[in-house]
């Protein structure tokens, strides 16, 4: 059976996340099909030289900024502790330029590549952990797992990833909905009305972030299961539920990839969801950041 991780509970009121870089920390613009690519490379502290570099890829839509300041703190945790990591902001996205309108997955898929190359060279380190954040979870699985071509996967680690973008589409809509009945406004469509609404015009604002057609298309039936299987890297997911145990969605993907061979282990980071909807201060998780330490260290304790 995969192996399960005792429930992480709410971090301490004194953060044992650092708050400041303990290396320096160096933004710059990579080009990516002739548009400028927002990018921020954490150099690792001294210690851990075969360490892989940690690639982080982030979610979509709202989730793009309220994660923001949670990707942050654990990069700066990550080398604090002898990990390079590089976070970027895919095209059409953050303060990367590009537009919305022409955001795919093929699109979010390269920009994670260019960025993985990107984070090899400056950090010259030889294999990647792909830290993939929400919908950025099959974006990282797609950009570096099986059928990608490339071969310097040494792990991959997923934030309460989407297995399937159609249900996270749909859940993007409801809390929409959700946000509109608790402002005090009678929603005026259903979920079902919405995307037929998305279909018919091409896009939706939804909490500030115009859905496209094209992006939902361009995701289709894709599934995050089948771009690990036959891999070898290994998978660590961090549910972040009040939930005291994985959800379907997560055991499934879990139960598949253990029975194709896959080192696949979870963590249960038992909190409200808080980065669904904007919030000030910015939602943060120490305990995920922890958790996701504690699988770096564990894995290059093993190295050494």
């Amino acid at each position: 059976m995969p192996t399960e991780q005792p429930l992480v509970s709410h971090a301490p009121a004194a953060s044992p996340v650092p708050l400041r870089a303990a290396a320096p920390e160096t933004p710059f613009f990579l080009t990516v099909a002739g548009t400028p690519v927002y990018a921020v490379f954490h150099a690792a502290v001294p210690g851990r030289e075969r360490a892989p570099v940690v690639v982080h890829v982030h979610g979509l839509g709202v989730e793009q900024i309220t994660l923001y300041r949670q990707e942050v703190l654990a990069a700066r945790a990550a080398a604090a502790r002898g990990f390079p990591v590089l976070r970027f902001h895919a095209r059409g996205h953050g303060d990367s330029g590009g537009s919305s309108a022409d955001v795919t997955l093929d699109t979010l898929v390269a920009d994670a590549r260019a960025a993985a190359d990107e984070a090899r060279r400056r950090s010259g380190r030889s294999r990647i952990a792909w830290l993939g954040v929400r919908m950025g979870a099959l974006v990282a699985a797609t950009a570096g797992g099986v059928g990608s071509g490339r071969e310097d996967a040494d792990a991959f680690l997923f934030w309460e990833p989407v297995e399937k973008p159609a249900d996270f589409f749909r859940q993007q809509l409801r809390t929409l909905l959700f946000s509109q009945v608790a402002g005090g406004q009678k929603p005026d469509a259903t979920v079902d009305q919405l995307l037929a609404r998305l279909e018919s015009q091409g896009s939706l604002d939804v909490l500030g972030y115009m859905l496209q057609r094209s992006l939902v298309q361009s995701l289709g039936i894709a599934s995050l299961a089948p771009t690990l299987t036959g891999g070898r890297a290994r998978v660590r997911l961090a549910q972040v539920q009040a939930r005291a145990k994985l959800a379907p969605a997560h055991a499934q993907l879990v139960e598949v990839l253990t029975a194709a061979g896959i080192d696949v282990a979870s963590a249960l980071v038992q909190e409200e969801p808080g980065y669904q909807l904007m919030s000030n201060p910015a939602w943060q998780s120490d305990a995920l950041t922890l958790v996701t330490m504690k699988w770096l260290e564990e894995w290059h304790d093993a190295l050494a």
